[in-house]
């Protein structure tokens, strides 16, 4: 009765008990001791043919809502923010705390000119977007821009009215970018038949800025500013509601530039893409919506990251992701990317290549198409950061997401990059020992961002002027790679080291703590690698062992003479009345003979290989 009364305690206050909403397991997240304020994210990767996959890492953002934490706008440990992984899903660099852990947007790789070196070969550079500090609409976003060293370029600042996260577009060799621009103005509602009223909406546009310039973002320094209202009518959206606080009539979400000078804007509101004229502004004509200007026999809707691929006088091709829906009004089950060729002349679009989503899901809101070097094509679904590789040709070569479902990313993307980080390695090192007698040095080593490191190399000291004696190298392994070494190692240090095992960078030395727990009446000192590591690896024998080793040699050397001259004579001594087993006597004991054929192979011959070359 007992136990029942109890078990249905247990079932009830279960049942019943509230879990706080931010307390949860955080099994799909990865802690390094040498990252101890982050948790990062895991992910479940499929490679369908590796061969063909296009070389690079990916370049995702991972956030909980868009606008963060409802008191903070952060998170504690660091979880948000740009991250490179690469392509098993191994960290590569963390920058959280470079965005301050707040949610950004549009990471990307970026080929940036220098400012004061007109037609110089552009940079690399890491770029992503940063929205206004929660309930403070009244703070500027900004764009923050890091060098392949990982060092701050430069933070371009959005004003605070302006504020779009949506694209970060660098353009002309790495001078210029575009950007979406979005204000809250009154328009009439004429487009609602209702002239004499008016209601403030979020209206939309683009502007470029010159990044030789230093990319200012005020009015007087844009060398565009192009807005929708009096060109875009209010009766093009999908989203009329007007009992909203600020209708989001047209949500513009891409911006791209052609070689002539014109500009291709994605609005999802509207289901529309617009071709912009360079030169006075003028939309020449709309791909999609409710006022389409071309002959197709294919929708699209809600649609994100129109681009130009190619284009000529007579035809363009452009890409972007079919999303299908906004939000929960969907359109189409399952979510594609898309090559479509627009004749600008016969103004008919017809679709190239479309590839689905490959778990046959929607969605909603959000996405990017990306076309890679190699022609393959990299899709960011959104959800839970799901991502897939295709072929140029439709096959499927590689999809992963999160393990979480907690996080989603605005865009991902796919690109060869180098880090080199001008900071030092990060090198952790403890010691281990519940005696004396044998102690051991743990060392865990990363470098946040880094990406040509092949080796580790480990030094000791001891003391902080002697020399360093060099206690082992080890292959990287992921982000943290680990080391034990014999003895107790005070003053250490790490070296990263390329293929070529030439110097990358290295560590400073610190010194090692003495064992935490230890249990001895007197701490234990450090050992002297210089001295402790030839006493281990190359011992020499003291006299004493040495009359051991000899005896031991002699009395292996007469038993296995015994041993030779048995069985060589077992017949001989058979004859004087020494018992042999015979074949008849081995049988009765149910043993059968076993055949030699075969044993003469050569692969027996010589030394047998301990040491094999592992197979993947």
């Amino acid at each position: 009765m007992f136990s029942f009364f109890l078990a249905s305690f247990l079932f009830i206050s279960g049942a019943t008990a509230k879990k706080h909403p931010f307390q949860f397991e955080d099994d799909d997240y990865i802690q390094y001791r040498t990252l101890p304020d982050h948790r990062i994210v895991k992910w479940n990767i499929t490679h369908y043919d590796r061969s063909a996959i296009a070389p690079g890492y990916l370049f995702t953002a991972p956030y909980w809502t868009h606008d963060g934490d409802a008191e903070t706008d952060q998170w504690v440990p660091y979880q948000m923010g740009p991250h490179i992984f690469d392509q098993d899903g191994v960290l590569v660099w963390a920058g959280s705390a470079e965005s301050d852990n707040r949610p950004s947007f549009d990471f990307r790789v970026i080929d940036l000119a220098t400012p004061g070196s007109p037609g110089s070969e552009p940079q690399q550079a890491l770029a992503w977007m940063l929205f206004h500090e929660h309930f403070a609409p009244e703070t500027n976003g900004s764009v923050i821009i890091f060098d392949s060293n990982y060092n701050h370029e430069r933070t371009i600042s959005i004003p605070s009215g302006e504020i779009d996260t949506h694209d970060f577009n660098v353009i002309d060799n790495g001078s210029k970018a575009l950007m979406i621009r979005v204000s809250r103005d009154v328009q009439p509602l004429i487009d609602f038949g209702q002239p004499e009223k008016g209601a403030r909406i979020d209206v939309n546009g683009f502007i470029e800025i010159d990044l030789l310039a230093g990319g200012n973002t005020t009015a007087e320094a844009r060398t565009v500013d192009w807005q929708s209202p009096g060109r875009v009518g209010l009766d093009e959206s999908f989203v009329t509601n007007l009992t909203y606080l600020h209708p989001d009539f047209m949500h513009a979400n891409a911006i791209d530039k052609n070689q002539y000078g014109d500009y291709l804007l994605s609005a999802r509101h509207t289901s529309t893409i617009y071709l912009i004229s360079g030169q006075d502004g003028h939309i020449i004509w709309r791909l999609g919506g409710k006022k389409n200007n071309f002959a197709k026999d294919f929708d699209f809707f809600g649609q994100h990251d129109a681009r130009f691929i190619a284009v000529n006088e007579t035809h363009y091709v452009i890409s972007f992701l079919q999303n299908g829906a906004i939000d929960a009004n969907v359109q189409e089950p399952v979510s594609s990317a898309l090559y479509v060729e627009l004749d600008i002349v016969a103004m008919k679009a017809t679709i190239l290549r479309r590839y689905m989503r490959p778990d046959g899901g929607s969605t909603e809101r959000r996405g990017n198409m990306q076309t890679l070097p190699n022609t393959n094509v990299f899709v960011g679904w959104s959800w839970d950061s799901y991502i897939s590789e295709f072929s140029a040709d439709g096959r499927l070569l590689m999809e992963a997401k999160f393990s979480s479902d907690r996080h989603d990313t605005y865009r991902s993307y796919k690109f060869p990059w180098v880090g080199r980080p001008s900071y030092p390695p990060t090198l952790l090192s403890e010691s281990y020992g519940v005696n004396g007698s044998e102690l051991s040095t743990v060392f865990h080593v990363s470098w946040n961002g880094a990406t040509d490191i092949e080796y580790w190399r480990f030094f000791a000291q001891a003391n902080s002027t002697s020399n360093r004696t060099e206690i082992g190298i080890v292959q990287k392994e992921g982000f943290e790679t680990s080391f034990i070494a014999r003895g107790f190692m005070d003053w250490v240090s790490v070296e990263a080291l390329d293929s070529s095992m030439e110097v990358l960078g290295a560590s400073s030395s610190l010194r090692t703590p003495r064992p935490k727990y230890w249990t001895g009446e007197t701490l234990p000192k450090p050992d002297d690698p210089e001295t402790f590591l030839v006493a281990y690896s190359i011992k020499a024998a003291a006299p004493r062992d040495t009359e051991r080793l000899v005896g031991i040699f002699i009395a292996g050397l007469f038993s296995s003479a015994v041993v030779w001259t048995f069985f060589w004579y077992r017949h001989t001594l058979k004859r004087y009345g020494l018992r042999c087993y015979s074949n008849a006597v081995l049988a009765s004991a149910g043993y059968l003979p076993v055949s030699t054929t075969g044993l003469n192979s050569p692969n027996l011959e010589g030394e047998m290989p301990f040491l094999v070359e592992k197979v993947e």
